[in-house]
């Protein structure tokens, strides 16, 4: 009977051009996070053979409180924190692990988190999974912040927090975070950035967006989430922010106590990813991509950043244009509901430093056919 109803829910999605499946990677790569191209560096690609040629262990075997607490863990943390220019840092196995722990351990019974609309699924769970009110705001929209947080104060005697993206993964938009921190600052409230899609990428450096926050104020009511998984080509998440919220994680997140630590290779290489980062090679990976960023604006506008969303419209002809593009050999992929708004499918264009301007040039003009192809055909 049960399978019955699964059956019935998949016959839904599929009527409704929102049934998801499982395809490999083929074609010219337009679709996946990583920005820099590190997840295949030559450099990085050594320095993972050298740590194993060395004796390194592939698996932690323990949760970080037991006997899982490795000394590229260590090694690590320690790193990004003086990178980050952060008191400390705490290392996830993923992005989305150290969001949903981060929010579920921080707000508690008696506090209220304002979170944009537009905000990642691992950060929704988490609020979710906390015990403190939550409050919507429309995106990036200071005055619906500021009436949230009225409220919120109103409603509460306990912290309040604002969760952020700092570059939203399926707009490509950065979050005002100088007017956001000073309304924070205002009401008492800390401000969690999600730097997802914005380390390695933006900011002076490559440190994100809010690397020019941190630099003026640290991490007085600021907390920063870097994943390693997009522009460091690597895995997992680091929370980094005063030592009394690690510590409060160390002791309290569910995400973190209850699972294995991440494994050794996995915390050297996003190490080794940072260092990178700072060399003139990966700088110049930095300059490829914005370069790439400007190619791309001249044909589909925009406002120039890595990720630029096609909106469509209609899920099935957002699903069509996007096996259109995979037979010119380019790999785009569909966005639907709930991923994002209904009535806004979109094919989600990633650009990598490792894409050449005649790579760009073709890709824009098979999307400019299958546009003219397949939306003809709808209307």
């Amino acid at each position: 009977m049960i399978m019955d109803h699964l059956k019935e829910a998949l016959m839904r999605l599929e009527n409704k051009g929102r049934l998801r499946s499982l395809s490999s990677a083929q074609g010219v790569d337009f679709t996946s996070n990583d920005y820099l191209g590190f997840a295949t560096h030559p450099e990085l690609v050594k320095a993972g053979e050298l740590f194993f040629s060395q004796g390194g262990a592939v698996g932690s075997a323990a949760s970080r409180l037991l006997h899982g607490y490795m000394d590229e863990h260590f090694q690590l943390e320690a790193y990004a924190a003086d990178y980050f220019e952060a008191p400390a840092s705490l290392f996830f196995s993923t992005g989305f692990q150290a969001n949903m722990a981060l929010m579920s351990a921080l707000a508690q019974r008696g506090d209220a988190i304002i979170f944009d609309s537009l905000i990642h699924a691992s950060s929704r769970d988490g609020i979710q999974a906390s015990l403190a009110k939550h409050y919507r705001a429309a995106h990036n929209d200071l005055n619906a912040y500021e009436e949230a947080l009225k409220k919120a104060r109103e409603a509460v005697k306990g912290q309040l927090w604002v969760a952020v993206e700092a570059v939203y993964s399926m707009d490509g938009d950065d979050a005002p975070l100088d007017e956001l921190y000073t309304l924070c600052q205002h009401y008492g409230a800390t401000l969690i950035i999600d730097e997802a899609h914005g380390v390695g990428v933006c900011g002076a450096t490559g440190k994100g967006v809010s690397e020019a926050l941190v630099k003026t104020h640290g991490y007085d009511g600021i907390i920063c989430v870097h994943t390693c998984g997009k522009a460091l080509g690597a895995a997992g998440g680091l929370v980094c922010a005063s030592k009394s919220v690690i510590e409060y994680l160390v002791n309290t997140a569910r995400g973190f106590i209850y699972t294995t630590a991440p494994m050794p290779i996995q915390a050297h290489m996003v190490r080794c990813a940072l260092e990178l980062l700072q060399t003139p090679q990966g700088q110049r990976q930095r300059q490829k991509l914005f370069s790439n960023c400007a190619a791309l604006k001249t044909h589909l506008g925009g406002l120039g950043s890595h990720i630029v969303p096609v909106v469509i419209g209609e899920d099935q002809c957002a699903v069509n244009i996007s096996d259109f593009m995979r037979d010119r050999g380019y790999d785009v992929r569909a966005i639907r509901p709930p991923t994002v708004p209904h009535g806004s499918a979109r094919l989600r264009v990633s650009l990598n430093a490792d894409l050449s301007v005649e790579e760009i040039n073709g890709f824009c003009d098979a999307l400019s056919e299958a546009r003219s192809v397949i939306e003809g055909k709808a209307a």
